[in-house]
C-alpha cells in the first residue's frame, strides 16, 4: 500500500509540477539546439512509461509474489537516489517535498519486503 502510496503522490507531483517541468525541457532542449515543441509530448510520454513500469513492479511483487522483481524494484529506487540531489537543488517548493514524500514511501515499503513474514510470504504459493 505504500509502494502505491508513493504511485499517487509522484501522480500529483507531475500534475502540479508539469508547467515548470516543460519549462525547464524545453530549456535545455533549446540550448541543445532541438526541437522545443517536443518537450511536453516527451515529459509524458516519459511519465507514462515511467508509471506503467512502477506499476508492473508492484504488480510482479504483489500479486505475483516474483521474489527477484524485488531487487529489479531496489535497482530502479537506487538509481532515483543518485538523480535525487540534483532534483533538490533550487528553490524549496511543493515539488520537492513531493518528491522526498516519494522516496520516503517507496523506501519504507521497500524496507517491508525484506522483514522476515515477507521471506514468508514470497515462499507461498500464489492463491494458497
Amino acid at each position: 500500500m505504500l509502494y502505491l502510496a508513493s504511485i499517487v503522490v509522484a501522480i500529483v507531483n507531475f500534475f502540479l509540477g508539469y508547467g515548470e517541468m516543460t519549462a525547464q525541457a524545453e530549456a535545455q532542449m533549446a540550448a541543445n539546439g532541438l526541437d522545443m515543441a517536443n518537450a511536453g509530448t516527451f515529459l509524458i510520454g516519459s511519465f507514462v512509461v515511467g508509471m506503467a513500469i512502477s506499476i508492473g513492479l508492484w504488480a510482479l511483487i504483489s500479486r505475483l509474489r516474483i521474489e527477484l522483481v524485488k531487487w529489479i524494484l531496489i535497482l530502479f529506487f537506487l538509481w532515483g537516489l543518485v538523480s535525487l540531489p540534483t532534483m533538490l537543488q533550487g528553490d524549496f517548493s511543493l515539488m520537492m517535498v513531493l518528491t522526498i514524500v516519494t522516496y520516503i514511501l517507496q523506501g519504507v515499503a521497500i524496507y517491508f519486503l525484506f522483514r522476515p513474514d515477507a521471506k514468508a510470504w514470497f515462499a507461498e504459493k500464489r492463491g494458497s
